[in-house]
């Protein structure tokens, strides 16, 4: 996978949890797992910026 790609990839899914959280009641399970999914695609893209990707080497 391409490290843009990689980081397109994990900003989207961030974003795209951040909304459904803003959405939903806080303090509820749905919320609370919508921010840790959120979170978690921010490290991931941070990680292949980084150039400290989890999964592997990524194509430049």
């Amino acid at each position: 996978m391409k490290r843009t790609d990689a980081i397109a990839y994990h900003v989207e899914e961030a974003e795209s949890a951040e909304r459904l959280a803003a959405q939903a009641t806080p303090g509820t399970p749905g919320h609370r797992h919508q921010a840790e999914y959120a979170q978690e695609h921010r490290v991931l893209a941070e990680a292949a910026r980084l150039h400290d990707y989890p999964d592997g080497e990524l194509e430049d």
